[in-house]
């Protein structure tokens, strides 16, 4: 099942990357599985079914019907069973604070209930929600965190977010001491401000974009061995790839490849 994609609106773009909407019509619909990997983004959540469950750390639990998800570094499965509706608001690697006023490693590998917030309306705005299209949903989304932004104290750290850039558009593979060197911060500032705002180290951030730079070739099938992601991205060797695979994902390339049907942030594994 391929997600819907939608593009933010121009004021929410300092915050979500985009919309992902997966829903499924069908009341006699089997029990399925979808599977989040790390791919240095954090999110929001709006989840509408019959029931639901989250696996977080081995332990099953009933998914909140709105919640933020920190840094996703351990896999994640979302079940689902008969009809339901996932919306999910990517969001930029540094956004939790200026959201949420909170240390992103807080959240990190997991949720947080926006009902606790104390926000005005949160009752409110998830009874609307149960009631509209999926366009609607995510118009009242994007306003709700507009609203998050509009009440809190923090903003964008400018530094971070080109060190954010740099790390993504190397696919992981920006030699990080050049970059503090760069940036004129110590390699304890540098990695004090990752912890606080993305809640994560340069580092694992760094290993993050390149598995997804590696999982893109992987299901791209541009290769003809295994070898040949592991040396395209920066890999020791082989055997360096599967194991940072395999960390990731829970599985190996090779399993993956013949779990794996279509979309890389949400697909059943059909297990």
């Amino acid at each position: 099942m391929i997600p819907q994609r939608i593009a933010p609106s121009a004021a929410l773009r300092p915050f979500v990357k985009e919309w992902l909407v997966l829903e499924s019509t069908d009341p006699a619909a089997p029990a399925q599985s979808f599977s989040f990997f790390a791919d240095g983004f954090p999110g929001l959540v709006f989840q509408q079914s019959a029931r639901a469950g989250v696996l977080l750390a081995n332990k099953t639990d009933t998914l909140a019907s709105l919640f933020l998800y920190g840094q996703p570094v351990k896999p994640v499965q979302i079940t689902t069973e008969g009809p339901f509706r996932l919306i999910v608001g990517l969001l930029h690697p540094q956004a939790i604070g200026p959201l949420l006023a909170v240390r992103a490693n807080e959240l990190t590998d997991t949720c947080y209930d926006l009902s606790a917030l104390p926000t005005q309306g949160i009752e409110s705005l998830q009874e609307q929600l149960w009631h509209e299209t999926a366009a609607q949903q995510v118009s009242r989304l994007s306003a709700y965190v507009l609203q998050l932004a509009r009440t809190s104290a923090l903003g964008v750290d400018p530094a971070l977010d080109y060190a954010l850039g740099r790390i993504r558009i190397t696919n992981g593979l920006t030699q990080l001491p050049a970059l503090q060197q760069y940036l004129n911060l110590s390699e304890r500032t540098f990695e004090r401000r990752f912890e606080q705002y993305v809640g994560i180290s340069p580092r694992l951030f760094s290993r993050i974009c390149r598995f997804q730079s590696a999982l893109s070739q992987l299901e791209s099938r541009h290769y003809q061995k295994l070898s040949d992601i592991a040396f395209d991205n920066g890999y020791a060797d082989q055997s360096h790839f599967i194991r940072s695979f395999k960390e990731f994902t829970g599985v190996t390339p090779l399993q993956f490849r013949r779990h794996r049907a279509d979309a890389r942030l949400l697909s059943p594994l059909g297990t």
